[in-house]
């Protein structure tokens, strides 16, 4: 009976099943006030500003997931959209130019800079 029973803990833990817990792995807790992911996925919150910086790969992994970006933007107020929309489209064009030259992409560098020129208001 013995061998028996130990054929059949040896096939259910192979598969994971009815196996003994594993030792309790410590989590990382935030220095400053000691939350842990699992506080974070349990409330929704951190404990302070530390977290951020404690927890940032997953923070960052997380935002992406739900709002498909980590940086946050902000709202436009209605009544200056349009300069702050403007603005924030030569940020981003200017970014992109910045890459394409980082990638030596000088076509899609120059057409950039072509689109720079004329949305920051003509020719110079």
């Amino acid at each position: 009976m013995d061998l028996f029973s130990d054929l059949f803990n040896d096939i259910w833990n192979d598969f994971g099943m009815f196996s003994a817990p594993a030792a309790v792995k410590e989590e990382k807790r935030c220095p400053v006030c000691g939350h842990t992911l699992s506080d974070f996925r349990r409330t929704g919150r951190l404990g302070c500003g530390e977290c951020y910086r404690t927890f940032r790969p997953v923070l960052a992994e997380t935002l992406r997931q739900i709002h498909s970006n980590s940086h946050h933007r902000g709202k436009i107020p209605s009544k200056s959209g349009s300069e702050l929309k403007k603005k924030r489209q030569l940020e981003v064009l200017k970014a992109k130019l910045q890459e394409a030259v980082r990638n030596e992409d000088y076509e899609t560098a120059a057409r950039l800079h072509k689109q720079i020129r004329e949305e920051e208001g003509g020719e110079r």
